[in-house]
């Protein structure tokens, strides 16, 4: 069997060689690896301790720097190849790696993400703030807090969503032009002890108190809503009247815009990565950590030692892991609908079951037809008129809200697309009810009355919408707003 590189995490580093600090950041993770695959297997790039609290050190570094710790110090893993386990910020990093040096094929045969952070986490905003700099400098004795690293980290961030996208391109395919075989396993419960901080991601539904299921899951969806042909060819008077109706919330299904690119499992090929959810598992800790808790351990290998005897040829197995993958999620349901919460836990939380409803996260990045970027925008998702009055509306799914501080042209919205109910006894799907909807995107040049964005109105059918709003999934949609400059901005006189 090849060897098995360990990734960690933002900030858990030590710059100490002891047993103590390396069982800090792995736990037992390296020796339960050891006994299950055999005590050679698993090979430790010095536990891949690499730096993430320097504030001028960015993923870009990181992966540079493993890539040259591969070939000064582990030649033979290029040569010879090998698997990786990457925890949180460690799936970035290796991501970014395959992306910017690696061969083709790439010598990393299985990438397994334990609780990735592939789609950024809301703690990575609250890190960047001036509380958490004064908490690193009283609690851990630094000042520094590894603000591009955060930056990388934060929901929307623009380098992590073209980081992702690249492996959609033709040439740079996953499985089918690097042939590495990816698998997901991330928790959903977050641990009680965390729920006193006064931050909703610590114990947010769907998430395992820092990454939520649907940020980890890699069977992200894209779509790129640009203007037709039609509208390229709008005049001024005719942008103005169209901005009009915008107002009035009148106008054709589609107005002037359409898909210029979809992405996702099960179109034009493109496979499904399997997806795992451990029972009571949480994303650090001793008792429920991923990595180093003691509760989830047994699942968590039982999930690697399936995702590794996935073959090379991804076509003839990898059907048979996402299956596997599935049943293992299904037994994890399974205990759940049995699980009461202590009394304890009152002050917390009332229904623990509601911590596995499924989630969604959907992206908007929001640009001109020049690639810049549009920060001044707003979005409304209408119910569709003259059907039968839907039971939901779009803005009853929505948890949470986050624009991004670096890239203010993108907002993430948080979606629970699945809620248990105890009547039933289990998880009912929320998306049919809300039976389609008008997406609308509008903005504004807050400096000029010169200029003037096209709004953007599209409909999404029901089945669209069930389609591209899933349970435990990312969608991004890139949306190009048409930008149009006034007669005023550019005259010929005779």
């Amino acid at each position: 069997m090849k060897p098995i590189v360990l990734i960690h995490g933002y900030s858990a580093e030590s710059r100490e060689s002891t047993a103590a600090s390396i069982a800090s950041i792995y736990g037992t993770l390296p020796k339960d690896l050891k006994t299950t695959f055999g005590g050679r297997s698993v090979v430790e790039i010095d536990l891949a301790r690499y730096l993430s609290l320097e504030d001028g050190v960015r993923v870009d570094d990181i992966s540079r720097a493993f890539e040259r710790a591969l070939e000064e110090e582990y030649p033979h893993l290029l040569k010879k190849g090998f698997h990786a386990l990457v925890h949180s910020t460690g799936a970035l990093v290796a991501r970014n790696w395959l992306r910017r040096f690696s061969p083709r094929p790439a010598p990393l045969d299985h990438l397994i993400h334990l609780a990735g952070a592939n789609f950024g986490s809301g703690w990575a905003h609250i890190g960047r703030g001036q509380m958490a700099k004064w908490a690193r400098k009283i609690f851990q004795g630094g000042a520094e807090r590894g603000m591009q690293v955060l930056e990388a980290l934060e929901l929307g961030s623009d380098w992590t969503l073209d980081l992702h996208l690249h492996f959609l391109r033709p040439g740079s395919r996953m499985m089918e032009d690097l042939k590495v075989i990816e698998h997901v396993i991330v928790g959903s419960q977050a641990d009680v002890d965390w729920f006193a901080f006064p931050i909703r991601y610590a114990k947010e539904d769907g998430s395992d108190g820092v990454v939520r299921v649907s940020a980890a899951s890699l069977n992200y969806q894209y779509l790129k809503l640009a203007p037709t042909v039609d509208a390229l060819e709008l005049g001024w008077k005719q942008a103005r009247a169209q901005w009009g109706k915008h107002l009035e919330r009148r106008g054709s299904r589609q107005g002037y815009y359409e898909i210029k690119e979809a992405s996702r499992p099960g179109l034009e090929g493109r496979s499904e990565v399997p997806v795992a959810v451990p029972y009571a598992c949480a994303h650090a800790g001793e008792k429920m950590g991923i990595v180093t808790g003691d509760g989830p351990r047994q699942q968590v290998v039982k999930l690697i030692q399936e995702a590794l005897a996935s073959g090379a040829r991804p076509a003839e197995s990898l059907a048979g892991s996402v299956k596997a993958f599935r049943d293992e999620s299904a037994q994890t349901y399974q205990k759940v609908l049995t699980a009461q919460a202590p009394s304890w836990w009152n002050k917390w939380i009332r229904e623990p079951r509601a911590q596995y409803d499924r989630h969604a996260q959907m992206i908007f990045r929001v640009r001109d037809q020049d690639g810049r970027p549009v920060p001044d925008f707003d979005i409304f998702f209408d119910s569709v008129q003259g059907r039968r009055d839907p039971s939901r509306a779009m803005k009853d799914l929505i948890e949470d809200k986050h624009v991004n501080s670096s890239s203010p042209h993108i907002i993430t919205f948080y979606l629970r697309t699945d809620a248990f109910s105890a009547e039933a006894g289990a998880w009912i799907p929320r998306v049919p009810d809300v039976r389609g909807c008008f997406l609308e995107v509008s903005a504004v040049e807050p400096q000029t009355r010169e200029i003037l964005y096209l709004p953007l109105r599209f409909e999404f059918t029901s089945e669209e919408l069930e389609s591209w709003v899933q349970g435990d999934r990312t969608t991004l949609i890139d949306v190009e707003l048409l930008r149009l400059p006034s007669p005023e901005v550019f005259k010929l006189v005779s």
